[in-house]
């Protein structure tokens, strides 16, 4: 027989040797063997042990204290945009034109094989492609249901994006002729459980050539078990052959007052300060992506104690406030060119987007533009706590103005994301601005002297064409560069107009007289066609 501790008769490890200092204990007269010897550190304890209680056990090694609850927590905190994720048809912020259309298509048994959800990032495509999978396959009716219950292995799978009968595929990642193979083999079978098999596609357009053909039949007639839930954001990307296949839903961008709104509930619901400006900022950044949004709130909430402020929106995400927009047209409107460096340099200085500073001041003077056109609809305002700031800047603007400086910035904004050097462009763009008012005067005086009306009628034999109503005493003695300026090429005369101020600069800085728009000082005017 094996010895105890020996594996397949392994001979025993022989014992150690007892040390020359301990003395072997005596055999012990009950047992089969002698003792083995204990050492010094126990026989102290067991000499220091009453007799006749047994021995006690070391004293225990003190617990650790209990980890804090926010750290206890920080493993199950999701962000703002997971946690908030709607998880029925009402809870979808912004779209609920399709989420009217797809309840009433499942009440009336009009479900689409093949669904084509289109639109920008971050408004939901995902999420109601989620929805619409729940409410086929929810187990709590016996038939496709327009409210889910949420509740069953079924919707809790589909949200959780790891049902067996609802496959998630990121068409970037699986783009290939074999993948669409391999889902043409997979449709083929009945589901495991549920009462719909729905492959969920997200991304589709990046899908290949061959991809796209090979699913080509499938998509047309596939098996009554089958669903397919297409999402994209190029959707001019995506064939022909497959959107005639597919029933096409477009997403829109969510305004700037829902995402507002639903920051606002969020914040109540965690129990947050945040200013109604610093919400309307952060909503302004999304540009029109809820998603966007949300992680922009996620940030300042971890970046801010207290409560938060739309110049801790700007100081921790990077976006100018309208603080500087209206700087900005302060600068504008009272032609302060210094001013325009030192926003500038500000912007620079802190590290700022000047393209969206750009996008901000084109929004701001729209603001200016709706206050003049409609003063009594402050809803249709971006900023309406800046309804009185901007009823004092709206006067001090003319319409005409403003429609130019909206161009000269839609202009200015294409051409910072190709400009070598942002900053001068910006700069030029500003100066340009601060200088409209005057070139626009100089140009409505270029016109009057070339317009027709202007002009008298030429009377036969080339001799100058009969007086006004009221004429002008002539001055007795008029220089001969101003008599020979007014007569054109076919013998007219202008109008005897005083030159405003500016016509007087520019001649007294070009030198020689203004008589046409399309003649420069200096030379003759352009002969007129016979």
């Amino acid at each position: 027989m094996s010895p105890p501790g020996s594996l397949f008769g392994a001979p025993q490890t022989p014992p150690p040797e007892p040390s020359a200092d301990v003395e072997p204990a005596a055999p012990d007269p009950g047992g089969d063997g002698p003792v083995e010897p204990r050492d010094a550190a126990e026989e102290a304890s067991a000499s220091d042990a009453p007799v006749g209680e047994p021995e006690r056990a070391a004293p225990a090694t003190p617990a650790e204290p209990a980890p804090a609850p926010d750290a206890a927590g920080a493993e199950d905190y999701q962000v703002l945009a997971l946690r908030y994720r709607p998880q029925t048809f009402a809870d979808l912020v912004g779209q609920e034109a399709i989420a009217r259309t797809l309840q009433n298509a499942i009440r009336k048994n009009r479900i689409w094989h093949a669904f084509l959800f289109a639109g920008p990032r971050g408004v939901g495509k995902t999420t109601t492609a989620r929805i619409l999978a729940k409410a086929l396959n929810c187990a709590s009716n016996e038939g496709p249901t327009p409210e889910p219950c949420g509740n069953c292995s079924s919707c809790r799978e589909i949200a959780g994006g790891y049902s067996r009968d609802v496959p998630e595929i990121d068409g970037a990642s699986n783009n290939s002729v074999e993948k669409a193979r391999e889902i043409i083999e997979t449709a083929h079978y009945t589901p495991s459980r549920d009462r719909f098999k729905i492959f969920l596609v997200d991304e589709v357009h990046m899908l290949s050539g061959g991809a796209f053909n090979a699913l080509l039949k499938t998509l047309e007639e596939p098996p009554s078990h089958v669903k397919f839930i297409f999402a994209t954001t190029e959707i001019h990307r995506i064939p022909d052959t497959i959107l005639s296949r597919c029933q096409e839903f477009e997403f829109r961008a969510v305004t700037q007052r829902v995402v507002a709104e639903r920051l606002r509930h969020i914040v109540d619901d965690q129990g947050l300060e945040v200013a109604p400006e610093a919400l309307a900022q952060i909503a302004r950044f999304g540009q029109g992506s809820l998603r966007d949004a949300l992680s922009a709130l996620d940030q300042v909430i971890a970046a801010v104690d207290g409560a938060v402020t739309a110049a801790d929106v700007s100081e921790v995400i990077g976006v100018p406030d309208v603080a500087i927009c209206r700087r900005a047209a302060t600068a504008i409107v009272e032609a302060d060119r210094r001013a325009v460096f030192e926003i500038v340099e500000e912007l620079v200085r802190e590290g700022r987007d000047l393209k969206h500073f750009v996008t901000l001041l084109m929004h701001y003077l729209r603001d200016l533009t709706v206050v003049r056109a409609a003063p009594d609809r402050p809803d249709l305002l971006e900023w309406p706590q800046e309804q009185e700031r901007l009823a004092e800047f709206a006067g001090r603007f003319s319409e005409e103005d403003l429609l130019r400086s909206l161009d000269v910035l839609t202009k200015i904004e294409e051409g910072l994301r190709w400009s070598p050097e942002p900053r001068f462009h910006l700069e030029m763009a500003l100066l340009r601005l601060v200088e409209m008012p005057r070139l626009a005067a100089f140009d409505r005086l270029l016109k009057q002297l070339d317009h027709p009306e202007a002009r008298g009628p030429v009377p036969a034999g080339g001799g100058n064409g009969p007086p006004p109503a009221k004429p002008r005493a002539p001055d007795p003695s008029p220089p001969p560069e101003a008599a020979a300026a007014s007569e054109d090429s076919g013998g007219s005369r202008l109008l005897d107009l005083d030159p405003p101020p500016i016509i007087r600069e520019y001649q007294e800085t070009f030198g020689g007289t203004i008589v046409s728009a399309k003649a420069l000082p200096g030379e003759p005017p352009p002969q007129s066609e016979p």
